[in-house]
């Protein structure tokens, strides 16, 4: 029986498995389960259940038939959760959505207060700002002896202990991590963790094994899924920017050097060079909200339909348009940097307020959000997430907004897919030179 390489992300949405053969045509058959939020009453909190996570993975695997060669988990960065001295979840994942450090206590923000005493600025949803929020809350549960984010958490889960080490594209994403000196940043670990000798992850070589489980299955450290849906998907390193439509969006470039532009992150990409990131926080959520809120309407009015029709009535109620003369502010939860920014309608006539025009500017307004990031000249663009997969009128936008071609991955699960490569080359069955015969764009 063949082997396969199985990649798991982790998403806000959804989990996801994604199956690679090596050698194998085709797109890969994805399977996956819903990751619902827990709601606690706080506004501020945007949870999620490590448990159910951890189960909902174990169910998915289950289902695999084919004999497994190796593990490797993606998905969601910067969020973290608490653990027991037996590496078992002792509170909820705080995720990257998580609004906590922008929380006004005694009179200030943590994240200001953070910035005060260490001279860094995180944004709001950070591991590190979130644990320091925490203890200000006292929210720090009893026996936690350390936190780590949800990727790292169920590579340990499979492999039966707490890892020590992590890949460089997870360990940025906490906060204060050079990613060109690949350290910490000393002074903001002391603040963070109270304490003069401050421990915490450590950077693991690119493409290598943190153990296996106890079937021998190989478990890959965990890798960013913005690093690894690049990877999955774009084939031309230089000549392709990635822009991923989820419940957030991403513009990413690629470079050797570091040398890019203040509005970009600066990330790590496996000891290869480094992605330039414009990263926004509701890209597909924005267009989630704007459903939701026109199925309320519908509903008020006895018409009660599916989530998916819906979807398709937003879809034809544009028919005919071009494009919108309303402008859309898609910063429902604000951005990187203005946690505070909100959503807005301009434009606003007695005859332009229509269910179409709305339509295409809030799309167009998602575009334009990631477009603005633009810096590094490309030839085209590789575009992923279900939002292009299943509406044309992403594609149509991003085409137009951006002026460049723009070719439409069809994987259902980019950053899996990416995940699954990093698990054959972890392995040594695949390698660097070989693995973008395997990729499309």
């Amino acid at each position: 029986m063949d082997r396969v390489h199985i990649g798991i992300c982790i998403g806000t949405t959804n989990i996801t498995l994604t199956p690679y053969r090596v050698g194998q045509k085709g797109i890969p058959t994805t399977t996956s389960l819903p990751n619902p939020r827990l709601l606690n009453g706080e506004s501020y909190s945007y949870c999620q259940d490590p448990w159910a996570i951890e189960e909902a993975i174990l169910s998915l695997l289950r289902g695999v038939e084919e004999r497994v060669a190796s593990i490797t988990v993606t998905g969601q960065v910067h969020g973290i959760l608490y653990y027991d001295k037996a590496g078992r979840a002792l509170s909820p994942l705080y995720t990257w959505l998580d609004q906590r450090g922008v929380e006004v206590l005694e009179g200030i923000t943590t994240q200001q207060l953070l910035y005060n005493e260490s001279g860094c600025h995180l944004p709001a949803g950070y591991g590190l700002l979130t644990h320091y929020t925490n203890r200000r809350m006292g929210k720090v549960p009893a026996g936690a002896v350390g936190f780590c984010g949800i990727l790292e958490y169920i590579s340990a889960r499979l492999i039966g202990h707490p890892l020590e080490a992590s890949d460089s594209s997870t360990l940025a994403t906490y906060g204060g991590w050079d990613v060109v000196s690949q350290k910490y940043n000393q002074h903001l670990l002391k603040v963070v963790l109270d304490s003069d000798s401050p421990q915490f992850l450590t950077p693991a070589p690119p493409f290598s094994i943190a153990g296996y489980t106890p079937e021998g299955v190989a478990v890959a450290y965990p890798v960013g899924d913005n690093q690894a849906g690049f990877l999955g998907m774009v084939r031309e390193w230089h000549q392709a920017a990635l822009v991923n439509v989820g419940t957030s969006g991403q513009i990413s470039f690629y470079s050797e050097g570091e040398k890019g532009h203040p509005s970009l992150e600066l990330r790590p990409f496996f000891g290869e060079g480094f992605l330039h990131v414009g990263a926004t926080l509701t890209a597909g959520k924005t267009y989630e909200t704007l459903q939701r809120f026109v199925k309320g309407v519908l509903k008020s009015g006895a018409l009660d339909l599916s989530t998916d029709e819906v979807y398709h009535l937003m879809e034809e109620s544009t028919r005919g348009i071009t494009e919108s003369p309303l402008k859309v502010d898609p910063r429902l939860t604000g951005s990187r940097l203005e946690a505070l920014a909100r959503g807005s309608i301009e434009n606003i006539t007695l005859d332009n307020f229509s269910l179409g025009n709305l339509v295409l500017a809030t799309i167009d307004g998602i575009i334009r959000e990631l477009l603005d990031y633009t810096f590094f000249e490309v030839d085209k663009i590789v575009a992923t997430g279900s939002a292009f997969i299943k509406n044309s009128l992403f594609t149509a936008s991003l085409e137009r907004l951006s002026g460049k071609e723009v070719f439409v991955a069809q994987l259902e699960d980019g950053a899996g897919f990416g995940a699954a490569l990093i698990g054959a080359l972890a392995t040594k069955e695949l390698s660097l030179e070989t693995i973008k015969k395997v990729i499309g764009g």
